[in-house]
């Protein structure tokens, strides 16, 4: 089995007893920071990682550490986790839990970009116009690409509307290159 399956079925698991117990979006958020927190520490997986730590050493850090940040029953799973040997996919687990999540509560991802930074009611407006437009409900992320000039570029999923500048500049180049001259 895939190391992507291993973590899908992990995501699966954890989500639907978050589900029963404290929901599954608190699910869902604390087990995408628990794993932002394992990938930016290396010392903390190669802790997870040591054969010399006991599981119970693994599991008393666990709550003494993670006891303000994440609930128990979150705290339950990464003990899992760890005592699986599974800490170096707790990314690959939040990524799928995430992507779980959002299939289940009808949500799509999707990548707002713009030359410079737009106010928050700009990008409320275009989220939800482009929510009308395709009839779904999105996660909007906003991202800051120089090269589109001005406009926008918005991608759901396989689709790319593309209202930037550059592409304009790039049609009307293409437009100019057919036109024969008389």
């Amino acid at each position: 089995m895939s190391d992507r399956a291993v973590a899908r079925r992990y995501a699966e698991g954890f989500l639907s007893f978050a589900k029963e117990t404290i929901g599954a979006k608190k699910g869902l958020e604390e087990i995408i920071r628990f794993g932002e927190v394992l990938s930016g520490n290396r010392e903390l997986i190669e802790f997870f990682k040591n054969p010399e730590i006991t599981y119970a050493e693994k599991s008393d850090f666990i709550d003494e550490i993670f006891k303000d940040s994440f609930s128990q029953e979150t705290r339950d799973f990464v003990k899992l986790i760890a005592q699986k040997h599974r800490s170096e996919e707790a990314l690959d687990i939040a990524d799928e839990s995430r992507i779980l999540y959002y299939r289940e509560m009808g949500i799509e991802k999707a990548v707002l970009k713009s030359a410079i930074p737009l106010a928050k009611d700009i990008v409320q407006a275009i989220k939800e116009r482009l929510e009308a437009k395709l009839n779904k409900k999105l996660e909007l992320e906003t991202k800051i690409d120089p090269g589109l000039l001005g406009g926008v570029q918005a991608t759901v999923g396989n689709m790319v509307i593309d209202g930037s500048v550059k592409r304009k500049l790039s049609e009307l180049k293409e437009y100019l290159m057919e036109t024969k001259v008389g």
